[in-house]
């Protein structure tokens, strides 16, 4: 390959590299290293940018939100590249042949005319590959520490405009520099009314002064300003927990609860709640100061009555201990609902196992302890016997075995009703943990997330098999009770299937309502199917806001009634089963080795 062509291939594959789409990358930093290597450097910035002179404020604000492309004129490149168009009309540009003269009237679309080409193409073969080509000063002079001062014609453009070192002190005070040019205080005088001004203290004493602006908006300085990505706070900090935020707040961006300065808005396409700064542009905003996210006061930036946001009116306490049987909740017992129902409960507990180490007395005639009993525990797990009891609680316990041998219709009803409890339990346990522990991954998140497809999923379809199983119990008692009940079977506790029965339709319709707030959201809300069928129907309902809150409470007590009526119901042998079969388990195989 002769050095001409290889020239070209070089050249062609830098511009390709460095300038392709410049118009849609292109930024306001310049490289000094490879500006001072290309074939403009020795031209002088207001050869190209004639008019920056001329104006009386430069940046002007009300026009950073143009493109590259805006303040692009062929007349920029033909006033020295006059032979372009020529070669053009002949069909030829460069070394390519019989192209279309109107696909290369944007010059920049493939050329950036501050890193285009070497200014000595016969020294290209000396260059190492392993390093950058404005890193090979050395190659064709005397090697430097540094690169030569920018004459003065170019000395006041490179001040702004010359790239940021990658750390250190001099690049936050330089990226600052440019920035505070419109959005300080005393910046952009002409033009105060089109920009958002910050109070350069403020941000210094934030969590997030120690960072320079193009840590959070990483597109600030590029061209079409205006066009900024929302700041994706998820880049350097995991998304909180159940414990702080909860699920519900899966739609709602950082800033709405963390910046001042800001009001919440929803999105009506997505249903997201972003922010937007509050008071008229051209004002000294409080957008960079952090709050209590934590303070009431906060909260009812969206949890007001008539909010806009699809959020309840009321500032409901978080999930406590009492819902972790169905949901991803919190160890919390601070709400009246929980506390009285866990005191009642434990109540009944004490009360039944009161009974259990009351009566019988062992082979020495001594009675029975808690004391002794809770020996005997400590030694049976450290005993061969654990495993038998291991064996008893996964097959009699989880897997309802023995009544299973009974009654095939008895276990398909208990299995409705206990086993959608138990995926639920374990689905809550592990989100809660894992997002605790390891927040930062993804699946833990999508866990916690309702609106998240699997997660929606699960949760229905779980919801409608205990309804399932509420109706079928009930429909087999009438059916027993018709054609006659054994002697000595008990009654049927039908306060606790109500209450069973009422805790989950009422759930269905809390999630249906939620959803018809929050739409639209992401599609995997929909395969909530029963929730969502609900959600249509509360559809452009003005009241949900207000009545969420209530709906929420009543589903809250129905829990809180069920639990402390659980130690006292029929239903507690679904608890103390398991139990049983172990301590059975236990006793018959201690029994088994006295008799060897």
């Amino acid at each position: 390959m002769n050095r001409a062509l290889k020239y070209a291939v070089a050249t062609f594959v830098l511009t390709v590299l460095c300038g392709f789409s410049n118009a849609s990358r292109a930024g306001w930093y310049i490289d000094p290293g490879r500006w001072h290597i290309s074939v403009h450097a020795e031209m002088t910035c207001l050869d190209c940018h004639e008019n920056i002179s001329e104006l009386d404020n430069h940046p002007k604000p009300a026009e950073v939100g143009k493109g590259l492309l805006d303040f692009f004129k062929p007349d920029h490149c033909l006033n020295c590249h006059s032979e372009i168009m020529d070669e053009l009309d002949r069909g030829r540009h460069g070394t390519r042949k019989g192209v279309d003269p109107q696909r290369f009237q944007n010059c920049i679309s493939c050329h950036n005319p501050h890193y285009l080409g070497l200014r000595d193409p016969d020294s290209k073969d000396k260059f190492s590959p392993d390093r950058p080509r404005n890193q090979q000063c050395g190659v064709c002079h005397e090697d430097r520490p540094a690169l030569p001062e920018p004459p003065d014609n170019e000395a006041a453009c490179f001040a702004c405009h010359q790239a940021p070192p990658t750390s250190g002190p001099e690049r936050k005070q330089q990226i600052e520099k440019l920035c505070l040019a419109c959005h300080g205080p005393e910046g952009a005088v002409a033009d105060k009314q089109a920009v958002l001004l910050i109070d350069p203290k403020v941000l210094e004493e934030s969590p997030h002064g120690k960072y320079d602006c193009l840590t959070c908006h990483t597109r600030a300085a590029a061209y079409r300003h205006e066009e900024q990505p929302r700041v994706n706070c998820l880049a350097c900090h995991t998304r909180h927990g159940e414990s702080e935020a909860g699920d519900a707040h899966f739609t709602v961006e950082c800033q709405a609860c963390h910046f001042g300065g800001v009001r919440p808005v929803r999105d009506g396409k997505a249903g997201y709640i972003t922010t937007k700064p509050i008071g008229p542009m051209g004002q000294v905003s409080d957008i960079h100061r952090l709050t209590d996210a934590e303070s009431d006061a906060n909260c009812k930036r969206c949890h007001v009555s008539g909010n806009t946001m699809g959020a309840a009116a009321m500032v409901l306490p978080d999930k406590s201990i009492i819902c972790m049987p169905c949901h991803t909740a919190t160890l919390s017992v601070g709400d009246p609902v929980t506390v009285g129902a866990l005191l009642v409960f434990l109540f009944g507990v004490v009360s039944a196992v009161s009974v259990w180490f009351t009566g019988s007395s062992d082979s020495a005639g001594s009675p029975s302890s808690f004391g002794s009993a809770l020996g005997g525990a400590v030694r049976t797990v450290f005993s061969t016997r654990i495993i038998r009891i291991i064996k008893a609680l996964v097959l009699d316990g989880l897997f309802q075995r023995a009544l299973y041998q009974r009654s095939q219709g008895r276990w398909l009803v208990h299995a409705l009703i206990f086993w959608p409890f138990v995926v639920r339990f374990s689905w809550g346990i592990i989100a809660l943990a894992g997002s605790s522990w390891m927040p930062e991954v993804q699946v833990f998140q999508d866990m916690l997330n309702k609106n998240f497809s699997a997660t929606a999923a699960v949760f229905d379809v779980t919801g409608a098999l205990v309804i399932l199983g509420v109706l079928l119990a009930v429909i087999r008692r009438v059916i027993t009770d018709r054609w006659g009940r054994p002697a000595g079977l008990p009654g049927q506790d039908r306060l606790a299937l109500g209450l069973l029965a009422g805790i989950v339709m009422v759930g269905f319709f809390l999630e249906g309502m939620r959803l018809a707030m929050t739409m639209p959201v992401s599609g995997g809300a929909s395969f909530a199917i029963i929730g969502y069928a609900i959600s249509r129907w509360f559809a452009g309902v003005s009241w949900l806001n207000d009545a969420y809150g209530y709906v929420w409470y009543l589903h809250a007590v129905l829990t809180g009634a069920f639990l402390a009526y659980l130690p006292f119901s029929r239903m507690f042998h679904m608890l103390i089963g398991p139990l049983s079969a172990a301590v059975t388990a236990g006793v018959s195989d201690r029994h088994h080795e006295s008799n060897k």
